[in-house]
């Protein structure tokens, strides 16, 4: 029987919501001393959900302090703590029960830390012994776990976190210096990096895959000043580890003996002393506006200090920024303009894309960008011809309809690019018109409360138009345009959107210079596509950006079918899809990205020849 596209919008929606569980969307903090004793409760916070009292879960199996704690996608591990060595087993599907034992730790000991990627788990320091590092085989956990190599020095009270290759042991008691610990290579001595810029103790991390940040702790004088507490928290860069960490935004107290966990976009601090002063304060760290202070969420169920916490945020690039979308959509454009909405079927690709619901008034040389749920299309001109900043929302499950209106761009503009991961939405640069005004500006949609007017951030490393957008959940790449003049560039900007306030790094080029062309990417890659050069003359050459190697120019991949500007692209994890443009085609080419190299492959057309559109699909990144 068939049930129609809203409901296999609704089946697919639904499957999501049970693949994402309560893995990547909860944070557990378990054990601490409430004060004056050690508890084995478990605090589960829902990450979407935030700002109510944290849900009591299964317990730990026994009752204690100090302990550290890492996971992957299924499972949380807890281990350590005064005075053990045990291990527990939280699974995040079923965390009513009480905690699973699982293989010790080699040696008992607490004030330890603890991170991992999806395969293992690495527990570091601690007191006493605190060089040791043991790693736990999460395939083969009932078995004791193994020591590897150990820290470069001794230190306990500190803080860990990591992406999928390494891991930072930072601050604590003993030793001031990160340590480093490669995963692929973990029999050597963690390598030393660098130091905070002074002593701090009882401090809690927490990451996504570019940044560690370190939050609150204590440092001891000698009297009469005595014992300080922090509220400060520092941020360390993966990429360049061997600088000091930059002090960022404040917890909302003082506080040591806190725990932190997070997902690729906040990092949730909970607990903490002075004792006998504990508190139940859970604070947020927006990743990408690190630079003020935390949010104050729902508190813990009770006070308490010295606990662990973890969550299901996959740290493997390949597991966390998996786009696996099953649909595109491309909106309005010229000839016209037009409200139209077309969709992409990416499993029945080589069928005429269908109408769905119009945006709310037509318009053309928008952009668009989104996330699993939704779609913003933002800017654009209408037949005045002016420059608008509206910006509609297209609801993925029920895309009959008419695109809702939202909070505006700060600014009206037109030939813009925009790009996003899960939480935001970036929106830069484009032309004013009347006027003609170019613009850098950034624009940051907070798609949780997207009805607020876009907020303006750091901006572009020049004013430019007709460029385009790419981006994974960490970063985004604006590449080409036409600047001042106008000059053709190939420049390639890169916001980081934890740091998005900041004006955006060039990095290295595109291979050839060219302005109204389209992008797509998945997690490791951006392809660049098609375009208009200076003779003028239209293009159908294809650059691809390796976002790890980012500072070298593009390079030249397979074209598309035919020469052509004004296309817009959207895709997912595995292709890319390009679709309209000038001279006036309704041609989608998909590009395979695990075989770049050969000529895009026409695939079925638009409903109609149009050009100056935007795109996106429903691949959260």
């Amino acid at each position: 029987m068939a049930i129609g596209v809203f409901g296999l919008q609704v089946a697919y929606k639904l499957k999501r919501l049970e693949i994402m569980s309560t893995d990547d969307t909860h944070g557990w903090f378990g054990g601490g001393i409430p004060y004056p004793n050690s508890t084995s409760t478990v605090d589960r916070i829902d990450f979407s959900n935030d700002t109510g009292t944290a849900n009591i879960r299964g317990p730990l199996s026994l009752a204690r302090w100090g302990s550290a704690a890492t996971g992957n996608s299924n499972y949380g591990w807890f281990g350590g703590g005064a005075t053990v060595s045990t291990v527990d087993r939280i699974d995040f599907s079923n965390d009513s029960p009480t905690a699973s034992v699982r293989g010790p730790l080699s040696i008992a000991r607490y004030y330890l830390s603890a991170t991992g990627n999806s395969n293992y788990g690495w527990f570091g320091g601690g007191s006493p012994s605190g060089s040791t590092v043991d790693r736990i085989d999460f395939s083969n956990d009932s078995s004791t776990a193994s020591p590897r190599g150990p820290l470069s020095a001794t230190k306990s009270e500190h803080g860990a976190t990591g992406n999928s290759n390494y891991g930072w042991f930072g601050g604590g008691s003993g030793s001031n210096t990160v340590n480093r610990i490669d995963f692929s290579n973990d029999n050597a001595t963690a390598s030393p990096r660098s130091s905070f810029i002074e002593q701090r103790a009882e401090v809690a991390a927490t990451g996504n895959s570019n940044y560690g940040w370190f939050g609150g702790g204590t440092r001891l004088f000698s009297p009469p000043t005595g014992t300080v507490y922090y509220s400060t928290v520092q941020r360390i860069d993966f990429s360049n580890d061997s600088s000091f960490p930059l002090v960022r935004g404040s917890l909302s107290s003082i506080r040591a003996d806190v725990a932190a966990t997070g997902n690729s976009n906040f990092g949730w601090f909970g607990g903490g002393g002075p004792s006998p002063a504990i508190v139940s304060s859970v604070d947020r760290i927006d990743f990408s506006n690190d630079s003020v202070s935390v949010s104050v969420r729902g508190p813990l169920s009770s006070s308490r200090y010295a606990l662990a916490a973890t969550s299901g945020q996959a740290k493997g690039p390949a597991i966390k920024l998996q786009k696996a979308g099953n649909y595109g959509w491309f909106g309005g454009g010229f000839p016209g303009p037009v409200s139209t909405v077309d969709r992409i079927d990416f499993s029945n690709d080589l069928a005429t894309a269908t109408a769905r619901g119009p945006l709310s008034a037509v318009r053309s040389s928008l952009t668009a960008t989104g996330n699993s749920n939704f779609g913003w299309f933002g800017g654009g001109y209408i037949p005045t011809p002016a420059s608008v900043s509206t910006v509609n929302r297209i609801d993925f499950s029920n895309d009959s309809s008419t695109a809702s209106v939202r909070g505006p761009l700060s600014l009206a503009r037109q030939r813009l690019a925009a790009t996003g991961n899960s939480n935001y939405g970036w929106f830069g640069g484009g032309i004013i018109i009347p006027g003609s005004t170019l613009v850098a500006t950034v624009n940051r949609i907070n798609f949780s409360n997207d009805l607020a007017t876009a907020s303006p951030r750091g901006s572009l490393s020049l004013a430019r138009y007709y460029l385009a957008a790419t981006g994974n959940s960490d970063y985004g790449w604006f590449g080409g345009g036409l600047s001042p003049g106008p000059t053709t560039v190939s420049t390639v900007d890169r916001i980081d959107f934890s740091n998005d306030s900041s004006t955006a790094s060039p990095r290295g080029p595109l291979f050839r210079a060219r302005y109204i062309l389209a992008a797509t990417g998945n997690s490791n890659y951006g392809w660049f596509g098609g375009g208009l050069i200076p003779t003028p003359a239209a293009v159908s050459t294809v650059d691809r950006i390796d976002f790890s190697n980012d500072s070298s120019t593009s390079s030249p991949r397979g074209p598309l079918s035919l020469a052509r500007y004004n296309v817009a692209a959207t895709g997912n994890s595995n292709y890319g899809w390009f679709g309209g443009g000038y001279p006036a085609v309704a041609t989608v080419d998909r590009i395979n990205f695990s075989n770049d190299s050969v000529s895009a492959s026409p695939r079925g057309p638009l409903s109609a020849a149009r050009g100056y559109m935007g795109a996106t699909s429903n691949t959260p990144t």
